[in-house]
């Protein structure tokens, strides 16, 4: 089971959550949430997140030139495009970096899915709310029994340490991994290491998640 932690905006926590080892550390490009750090990236110690950890700029409906500076600029390993990014966008991304490409869940999975196939690395299942993601809720996961698709996807929307004994008996097909972000914070954009430590530990010795 790949971990994500995302909404990352301090090099306190930065250094914090690389510590942990998590598979991605997201780091928000989006003027409306509380977590954007378009102003800021420029003071992250990014470059001090070990080679191990992959580093994910998360982007709403940027032209794609922005997008291939901002990673080359700033190293990261990663897109996640959270927007209405067409797949021939996210095509030409995979040239680029890794491509995740998340959509907002609401009571069903998006008819346009299947015409995303083969044009992103991973999917990722948020929930859709105020805003573009960070919003602390959930979706109904039941949707996503029987899914049939190649593409693997990252679970996301309101989890936390309330969720592990769920996470550890999890039976959906096609998931990768979990994403991390609100449930974690003592305010937006600030993770409480602890019990973030202590929920990685616990999901990452449990056998029965790990697929």
């Amino acid at each position: 089971m790949k971990i994500k932690v995302c909404g990352i905006t301090n090099n306190r926590n930065l250094r914090e959550i690389a510590s942990l080892q998590p598979d991605y550390m997201g780091f928000i490009f989006h003027r409306g949430s509380p977590r954007d750090v378009t102003e800021t990236v420029g003071s992250l110690l990014l470059s001090t997140v070990p080679s191990t950890v992959k580093k994910v700029a998360v982007v709403v409906d940027k032209p794609e030139e922005e997008v291939v500076e901002l990673v080359r600029k700033y190293g990261f390993n990663a897109v996640q495009l959270h927007g209405n990014e067409s797949a021939g966008y996210c095509r030409k991304m995979m040239d680029v970096c890794e491509v995740i490409k998340a959509f907002r869940i609401d009571d069903s999975l998006p008819p346009e899915l299947p015409d995303y196939e083969g044009s992103c690395h991973l999917f990722l299942f948020d929930a859709k709310g105020r805003y573009q993601g960070g919003n602390g809720i959930k979706f109904n996961h039941d949707i996503l029994k029987g899914y049939n698709l190649k593409t693997k996807y990252i679970l996301s929307g309101g989890i936390g340490d309330t969720d592990l004994p769920y996470l550890k008996n999890i039976d959906l097909e096609g998931i990768e991994g979990i994403d991390l972000n609100s449930r974690f914070e003592i305010s937006p954009g600030y993770k409480s290491i602890a019990p973030l430590k202590e929920f990685i530990q616990k999901i990452r010795s449990n056998a029965t998640v790990n697929k």
